[in-house]
Formats: structure tokens, sequence, C-alpha cells
């Protein structure tokens, strides 16, 4: 073999070990449990496919200047990520993505995933504990993120990491749909968690307050 074409074979191996060996987090540096990592070409090709686990790419993937790097939340098919059928927690050639959170040539990129907490009161202040909450994602109905639990002795229901989306979330009491609402989490929190409260005034009637 050429010694040019072996130079060229041991660079793309040492780029892929070196883009297996990239952590993933969460806004708060935390390992990310589960996402996808796609690569792209200078045309916008998808190249390549790996998945995320516990903040490790499961194995290598190429890497050269002019690629672009993203990651999406869960574990998307390669039609779902071809497609853009996903949420994307990370663009490299996104410019904030990449002064933000970090470039994949550094070793660690951050993402757009949150710990979130929902709080539901009833109009007097009082927690509304031991309810069936389901929370969704609003964009597919809960293919990518789904939650059921019951309210907390607090009245609230947490998610240890969440990407930035649209949610919805339904609380059920006594067998009965007592309230439904939607939130969203944005790009760029200002602090470490987003948390939200819900005001049950009646079964048709729900108030959404939420602060960063």
């Amino acid at each position: 073999m050429p010694h040019t074409a072996v130079r060229l074979l041991l660079a793309v191996l040492l780029l892929a070990a070196l883009a297996a060996a990239l952590e993933v987090r969460d806004w708060n540096d935390r390992p990310l449990g589960y996402g996808t990592a796609a690569v792209y070409d200078e045309d916008g090709r998808l190249v390549a496919l790996s998945y995320v686990v516990r903040g490790r790419l499961l194995y290598g993937v190429p890497w050269r200047s002019g690629f672009t790097l993203r990651i999406a939340w869960g574990v998307a098919s390669l039609e779902e990520a071809a497609s853009g059928r996903v949420i994307w927690i990370y663009d490299s050639a996104v410019a904030r993505d990449a002064a933000e959170l970090g470039h994949p040539t550094g070793g660690k990129v951050r993402t757009w995933v949150y710990p979130i907490t929902v709080t539901v009161k009833e109009k007097d202040g009082r927690p509304v504990s031991s309810c069936y909450a389901r929370v969704v994602d609003v964009q597919t109905g809960g293919r990518w993120l789904q939650l059921f639990t019951y309210t907390a002795s607090d009245g609230s229901v947490s998610l240890y990491q969440a990407p930035a989306t649209d949610y919805r979330i339904d609380v059920f009491c006594g067998g009965y749909l007592a309230a439904t609402a939607e939130f969203s989490v944005q790009r760029g929190a200002p602090s470490a968690a987003w948390n939200f409260e819900m005001v049950v005034d009646y079964v048709t009637e729900v108030r959404v307050a939420n602060s960063p």
C-alpha cells in the first residue's frame, strides 16, 4: 500500500478514535443518558451515526474540517436522523452551540438538556399530591419523551434530564382529568434548572406560570 494511503488511513482511524472519546454532557455538565450523534459532510449529507450512552459515544465516527456534528435527544433511527424528525440538542454548525456548549475537537460538548420540575397546586396554594401525571413532548406526543408518575407530597413532578422543546402535562386525580397544560423549555436557560408552577382553578381552566 502506498505511504500516502497508509498515512490517510491512520489519520482517519485516529480521528475516529478521538471522536469515540468525545464526552457528551447536559447543560449542567452531567453525562447525557442517551442520545444520537450524527455527522454530516460539507454538502449536508449524513455520513455517520453513533449513539450516546451515559455520556460516551458507543463507537467512533469520522471527523475532519468542514464536517458537522449534531446530537439528538434519545435513540433515533437512521431514517429519523436523516429526515430531521428528532429533537436536536446540539449542532456544531450553529455558532451559539459551538461557543456556549463546546466544539467536538475539544473533547467534550454540552447539550440543551436540563432538569425540569413541575409543581401542581390548587388555587389556594395547597400542593396537589398523589395524582397521576403524564408528561410528553408536544412535537411527537411522546415519541421522544414521556413520563408517567405520581405527584409528590409537595405536588411536584421531576425530570432528571429533558431537552429544550415544548411539553404537555395531563394531571389525573381520582381517575378524572383534573388539568391539562403546555409549557416550553427554551435553549440557553440562565440557571441550572427549569421550574414550572401549574395552578388548578377548575377542570377546564388552568394557569401555568414558569420561570427559568
